[in-house]
């Protein structure tokens, strides 16, 4: 009922003064005492007399003026009670313009928090777009890092396949003179055989110069035998370096930041692998002094298994060794 009148408060009204008035008319415009009616009488001589009784004309004069107060009294309550239904339709409508009031406000305050819920939803959805591209952008630069890497490593194992191809073809140039010294030994030794003579004095000679070529021989082969061990050191070392930052790479790459930890933050790891690069055993040996850090970094050596190994002997540089975890961002 009461949504009928918040909808409709005009014809409520209009229907409460249609009310009144009706009471009103019914009041104040109906004779409720019927007049009897006279019954037509013949025709006939009467005699004119006149007979008034006091007492009687008294207690009507009473009873017209009882019928006057019960007559006002009646208007009076039934004006009273149409004031009081004015009035409290009057209260009515006031009660209902309260609430309208209060439901346009509330409207107005959800629209204003919708809208200001719409705005951070947009700013949180900006902040990401930015740190998706910032991490994009580290990405490339990583890949870029990398690829820059790879064409290092191809340069130099270019120069080393040089130097190896130069140091071939200088044995294989010693190797022929060898040969052709030999042979021309093979001639001296005929023609010592013609010169018996000098041969003994010539041979001790040869013997010493000979002596004197094998340990100069020795002592060159000894210094490239030292060259060739320095040079595969120095490439081992370089093949090593470069899968310390591969799998650096890899565990940086599943590592997920956990919220609350500072920058800059480094640990130490202990890592044992198994064949392939799989992950046996991770262990922080050196904490940063931020546990949550520490786990994150164990739990994202574990994500990157398997991690990125070398074959055959350098390998077991790999099997039981130690790395700094220290993530940029």
């Amino acid at each position: 009922m009461w949504q009928v009148i918040r909808r409709n408060p005009m014809a409520v009204f209009m229907a409460i003064l249609l009310h009144i008035a009706l009471a009103a008319f019914l009041i104040f415009g109906v004779d409720w005492k019927e007049k009897p009616k006279m019954a037509a009488l013949p025709k006939a001589d009467v005699v004119q007399a006149k007979v008034i009784d006091a007492r009687q004309v008294d207690e009507e004069v009473e009873k017209l003026k009882l019928a006057e107060t019960v007559k006002k009294a009646r208007a009076e309550a039934e004006k009273k009670r149409l004031e009081e239904i004015k009035q409290k339709a009057e209260m009515e409508k006031k009660r209902l313009a309260e609430l309208e009031h209060k439901r346009q406000e509330a409207e107005r305050e959800r629209k204003r928090a919708e809208k200001k819920r719409q705005a951070e939803i947009k700013r949180k959805a900006e902040a990401e777009k930015r740190r998706l591209a910032k991490l994009k952008k580290e990405r490339e630069a990583l890949e870029k890092q990398r690829k820059a890497e790879e064409q290092r490593l191809a340069a130099l194992e270019k120069k080393r396949k040089a130097e190896e191809k130069k140091r071939k073809e200088e044995a294989a140039k010693k190797k022929a003179e060898k040969e052709k010294r030999k042979a021309l030994e093979a001639k001296k030794k005929a023609e010592e055989k013609k010169r018996k003579a000098a041969e003994a004095k010539r041979k001790a000679e040869e013997k010493r110069r000979k002596a004197a070529e094998a340990k100069a021989l020795a002592a060159k082969k000894k210094r490239e035998a030292e060259l060739q061990a320095q040079a595969q050191k120095e490439q081992d070392a370089r093949e090593i370096d470069g899968y310390n930052r591969a799998i650096k790479r890899s565990i940086e790459g599943v590592w997920v930041y956990p919220s609350g930890s500072g920058e800059g933050l480094a640990c130490t790891l202990r890592i044992r692998l198994g064949a392939g690069g799989a992950v046996l055993d991770a262990q922080v040996v050196k904490s940063s002094g931020n546990s949550a850090f520490d786990r994150s970094a164990v739990a994202a050596v574990y994500k990157a298994d398997p991690l990125p190994v070398p074959d055959g002997r350098l390998f077991e540089e790999f099997r039981d060794f130690q790395l700094v975890f220290a993530p940029k961002g």
